[in-house]
């Protein structure tokens, strides 16, 4: 698990830290990604393990909601809990 999956384990989701997109946009190396979807940032950093590959860092920075959708099954978003 990426370090930002450790990091937020038990991170209160209804107080969640607002980002600005130019924010985002400065995380996006696979030691320093950062994704969001619907609206909400995970941090994905160093995350090698992804069943997926390393593929998740061609969208670092950037938004992933489409392309999530479109690779993965319904309820994965669950997976993505602990990275916000």
């Amino acid at each position: 698990m990426g370090k930002g999956g450790r990091a937020a384990v038990n991170r209160d989701q209804k107080n969640l830290p607002k980002y600005t997109w130019d924010e985002v946009k400065k995380h996006h190396t696979p030691q320093d990604a950062w994704i969001t979807h619907s609206n909400k940032v995970y941090d994905v950093s160093d995350w090698y393990e992804h069943p997926g590959g390393a593929v998740i860092f061609t969208h670092a920075g950037d938004d992933m909601t489409d392309i999530f959708a479109a690779f993965h099954a319904k309820g994965s978003m669950k997976a993505m809990k602990p990275f916000l």
